[in-house]
């Protein structure tokens, strides 16, 4: 006895534990939460702003095949 004073010690159990495919559906929840919030955050990581507008930073690689001449000198793609 620590001062007189009983400590009762409380342990919690569910009543109706969850069931196999009730637990992975919480798990499954979890997951789609998480890849939600990654595709969120690679979406706003490429936003930038011009002069106050919001654009979207282009990931793709846009390649233009061509020979151009720019004041007489040839560029060739």
């Amino acid at each position: 006895m620590n001062g007189g004073k009983e400590r009762e010690t409380y342990h919690l159990t569910m009543e109706f534990p969850m069931t196999q495919i009730q637990a992975r559906a919480v798990e499954n929840a979890r997951k789609e939460y998480r890849r939600a919030q990654n595709e969120l955050r690679v979406h706003r990581l490429s936003e930038t702003r011009y002069r106050g507008i919001p654009t979207i930073k282009s990931t793709d690689v846009k390649e233009h095949h061509g020979c151009f001449t720019y004041r007489g000198v040839s560029y060739c793609h």
